[in-house]
């Protein structure tokens, strides 16, 4: 997917897009979710998001798939959060 610089943590590659812009509860989580579940160790994820309360929720269900935040970034109306499976 590319290199992208994130703040407080530097450069990192992305090695999946997660498009949830315009989903609403619970979808967004569900769809962070099949994703973690489907990388492999060390690989890093973007999610984007739209909907401010799925953000809030993202994080608890990266800490049950083994995954670890790296950042999260606000460009406009969509929030973009980093995530790599493992830790």
């Amino acid at each position: 997917m590319g290199e992208v610089e994130l703040p407080g943590v530097g450069k990192i590659n992305v090695d999946r897009v997660v498009d949830c812009q315009g989903m609403v509860c619970p979808r967004p989580q569900l769809e962070v979710k099949r994703a973690a579940s489907q990388m492999k160790d060390g690989e890093v994820a973007e999610v984007l998001i739209t909907n401010p309360a799925s953000v809030e929720a993202v994080p608890g269900i990266l800490k049950k798939t083994g995954c670890t935040l790296l950042g999260k970034v606000k460009e406009g109306n969509v929030f973009k959060l980093y995530f790599k499976k493992g830790t």
